[in-house]
């Protein structure tokens, strides 16, 4: 990602450059023999290209994200958020920071009968005395999580409040690239954030709020910040503007794919893959599985 965004911004200061050659040339031409006038200008326009460049370097380095960083206390290594009923658990990963060169590429063809690693394996899962694993693979900017999130969240609620589910969200940034703002790794990086704050009751309104607004362009960080607040957690904008978490959400994505995720959402209960159909039903019958 980081090489990706060196490249538009040489781009940008190529074009800028050019089109800097393009005006000197036309001054010559209309300097009708007074050099002095010609001289001047292109010390004016030589100013005027070098502070363009610099801003292009500037805004460049400003957003590039690095390709390793931490893991998020509320996290575990896979980059996922994990409820229970009483608490959002802290600071459960094995390492302390993770690096996208150590993450398999992205595949051509995403193999979906894989299950990514994390995840209770479907033929234990009835005898393993645990409630019942909910993980859901989401994005804050697609339609079909925040449909999923309308229809579901206070099933979702009730159950891991009742301690009948945990729950497990990767969240994902897989529409960032029809983003002018990279909306999807923004509104990612604040759920960390807010998720090292709050209880697991608040942490399901802030999410449950944020997919209330998908399909408005994106909210902005001072935006985000303001929903957080709400619902009790102390992050500023500026806060969100570190990116701290972003390498971890660049990290998640590209793994998630390269173990089996082609799209959002994709929901695992108990282990086995939920395709379509009556969500309410198959997560009852889950938990009926475990009696």
């Amino acid at each position: 990602m980081a090489s990706q965004k060196k490249t538009a911004g040489s781009t940008t200061a190529d074009q800028a450059r050019e089109r800097a050659r393009q005006i000197a040339d036309r001054e010559a031409r209309r300097s009708n023999g007074k050099p002095k006038g010609l001289i001047a200008g292109i010390i004016a326009l030589l100013l005027v290209i070098g502070l363009i460049i610099a801003l292009v370097i500037w805004q460049n380095n400003k957003n590039t994200i690095p390709e390793a960083g931490p893991v998020p206390a509320s996290a575990n290594q896979y980059g996922g958020i994990q409820l229970n009923e009483s608490q959002i658990l802290q600071d459960t990963s094995d390492v302390d920071e993770r690096d996208i060169n150590d993450v398999p590429p992205r595949p051509d063809t995403v193999d979906e009968s894989k299950t990514p690693p994390g995840i209770v394996n479907a033929s234990e899962a009835k005898n393993n005395d645990e409630p019942v694993q909910l993980v859901i693979f989401q994005d804050f900017e697609c339609v079909h999580c925040a449909e999923f999130e309308a229809e579901n969240s206070d099933l979702i609620k009730e159950k891991v409040l009742s301690g009948d589910v945990t729950l497990e969200n990767r969240n994902l940034n897989f529409l960032d690239s029809g983003s002018p703002d990279a909306y999807s790794s923004r509104a990612s990086n604040a759920a960390y954030l807010v998720a090292e704050q709050v209880d697991p009751e608040q942490y399901l309104d802030f999410t449950k709020e944020l997919f209330s607004h998908q399909g408005t362009g994106g909210l902005s960080n001072d935006e985000i910040a303001e929903i957080a607040s709400k619902h009790g957690a102390n992050v500023s904008a500026d806060q969100l503007g570190e990116n701290t978490y972003r390498p971890m959400v660049d990290i998640m994505a590209q793994e998630s794919v390269a173990n089996g995720i082609a799209g959002t959402p994709t929901i695992f209960v108990d282990g086995e893959r939920y395709a379509q159909g009556d969500f309410e039903k198959a997560l009852n019958d889950a938990i009926e599985a475990k009696k």
